[in-house]
């Protein structure tokens, strides 16, 4: 179990000043945030390291606090184990996006191949930087998913068992019984799902993980996590001291 000071130390900013990185960003900072790294007098102190690269889903670790059983279950059990999250992934391997297909991946096959970009960044200054990005790219904030599904992390066995059985928080449009039973079946029963669920619990986000509202958006449907990889390893992003002066 993890101790107080190593969930602190995992969510704080290592290499960033997080005031140079406002939570909304406005002004004239978001007009310029995509060039301020080259404003700052120096060539090569934003450079970031970023990769294209797969983990198995079990190796990865969230960064939001609010994954939902139903929709999780509902990939899971629609065919969805593995692929690209068109996420970036903190050098701590936390991700970004795509907590749903990670959830749901590790719900069908744990050890599934999972994608997505690999920025050297801790996930403490990762999450102010993209999230200061994502502002800039013009993104509006995602709120919590309506439909009064049950957060991952509250769920019991008994909960996920009600939801393959009888479509509880389930999305009534794609729910189908006999594939649900089907699937659980096919990963060992009740058992195997109760030992896959605990396993996702004890991937718990660290303490002070921001809401979902807090959370960057970067949109990969848009192909901005490939934007978003240039400009980090460009320098673009005024990630680290010195800072350009902004008036």
């Amino acid at each position: 179990m993890k101790s107080f000071k190593s969930f602190i130390s995992e969510m704080a900013a290592k290499e960033i000043d997080v005031s140079e990185f406002p939570n909304p960003l406005r002004g004239r900072i978001k007009n310029i945030f995509q060039k301020k790294g080259e404003m700052d007098g120096s060539d090569t102190d934003d450079k970031v390291n970023t990769k294209f690269r797969g983990w198995s889903a079990n190796q990865l670790k969230p960064s939001q606090s609010a994954i939902y059983l139903g929709k999780s279950l509902g990939m899971a059990v629609g065919g969805v184990k593995g692929g690209n999250l068109g996420s970036m992934v903190s050098g701590d391997n936390h991700i970004l996006d795509g907590h749903h297909r990670w959830a749901a991946t590790l719900l069908a096959e744990p050890k599934a191949k999972i994608f997505g970009t690999e920025v050297d960044l801790g996930i403490g200054d990762l999450v102010p930087v993209l999230r200061s990005l994502g502002d800039a790219f013009g993104n509006k904030r995602r709120g919590e998913p309506s439909g009064g599904d049950i957060n991952i992390y509250d769920a019991t066995v008994q909960d996920a068992m009600d939801a393959i059985v009888d479509g509880k928080n389930m999305n009534p449009k794609f729910y189908n019984k006999n594939k649900a039973m089907a699937w659980l079946e096919s990963i060992g029963g009740e058992p195997e799902l109760a030992r896959r669920l605990k396993f996702i619990q004890s991937k718990k986000p660290p303490t002070g993980a921001p809401p979902r509202n807090q959370m960057p958006v970067i949109d990969a449907d848009s192909a901005e996590d490939k934007v978003a990889a240039t400009l980090l390893s460009r320098g673009s992003l005024d990630v680290r001291p010195p800072y350009a002066k902004v008036r």
